[in-house]
């Protein structure tokens, strides 16, 4: 990634020395003005006195929980890239399960012709829990498709032809979704947000679809909630541990679908246009964007 990103900075003009962290002296690491990259260990941090900003190379950024930042420093983060392809991920996963393409897939494998009734996505009440660029994006996506889209945020979403919830009215939210989507922060408030209480709310047989980040989700709850027929099953592409341990329930669980934290692909030359923009400003000491919020994780 070294190389594209070089390249790609070189496209607008950007011909500043970048090295590799590891490959500087200790004299070099106490001159960087900045840090590129996906997650910065505490040690790299206290190595670089003269670090004035850091971009991370990702939406997320769960690692700020693990390190100790000085104020001084300005935290920035890729906002305005994942929308598109998180989007099409959560249509493929509802469509998938609606239309029970699990159930097609294995009567074809047995050589079966057995056809059943399925679905329609155009009945159902879906609800995307995070109403920031990312999940307004989604319920866009999703909002001429279904019944009604539902979002709920840290304070009331202001979304067009969506039925906004501010936190303190999650039961209003969850109540009798069928399809919840979540794309939420990994944050000390956000920690284990929906569980057992959450999901108990949902009308019965309904499907689960985690996109944001792991953590946010009880994964004991999810289980017991499949288990119990509460829930039909749910599509993960993010997991409280990662890589996903092999001996892990969610492998085998019934109607679950696992892909490996693919559902919003850093892309090098989104990740470059960024951080060219951003670098541009630095220099003119002009206002960055994507600036961390550190009170609230993102």
């Amino acid at each position: 990634m070294h190389a594209k990103l070089i390249e790609g900075l070189r496209q607008y003009g950007i011909t500043d020395p970048i090295r590799r962290f590891d490959d500087l002296s200790d004299e070099e690491r106490r001159a960087i003005r900045i840090l590129f990259g996906w997650y910065m260990p505490q040690e790299v941090i206290d190595a670089c006195p003269s670090l004035e900003w850091i971009q991370g190379a990702g939406a997320g950024v769960d690692w700020l929980m693990t390190v100790n930042i000085p104020d001084r420093i300005t935290v920035t983060r890729i906002v305005d890239q994942f929308g598109p392809d998180m989007g099409e991920y959560a249509l493929l996963a509802a469509l998938a399960w609606v239309k029970d393409w699990r159930r097609w897939s294995l009567l074809q494998k047995s050589r079966e012709w057995t056809p059943h009734l399925v679905g329609q996505l155009s009945l159902l009440t879906v609800g995307v829990l995070g109403a920031g660029s990312i999940g307004g994006h989604i319920a866009a996506v999703f909002r001429p498709l279904v019944a009604e889209v539902r979002a709920l945020g840290r304070h009331l979403p202001n979304l067009a032809g969506v039925v906004g919830f501010s936190a303190d009215q999650w039961p209003a939210f969850y109540r009798d979704l069928d399809l919840l989507i979540m794309v939420l922060p990994h944050t000390s408030d956000t920690y284990h947000l929906v569980g057992w209480p959450q999901l108990r709310l949902m009308r019965t047989g309904g499907f689960v679809i985690n996109i944001g980040r792991g953590a946010v989700l009880d994964e004991g709850a999810l289980v017991m909630a499949i288990r119990s027929g509460q829930l039909s099953g749910a599509c993960l592409d993010v997991f409280e541990v990662e890589p996903l341990p092999k001996e892990s329930v969610l492998w085998d669980l019934p109607g679950m679908t696992i892909t490996p934290h693919v559902s919003g692909p850093s892309r090098v030359e989104g990740m470059v246009r960024v951080f060219a923009d951003n670098l541009k400003r630095f220099r003119q000491r002009r206002a960055l964007v994507g600036v961390v919020d550190r009170g609230r994780g993102y």
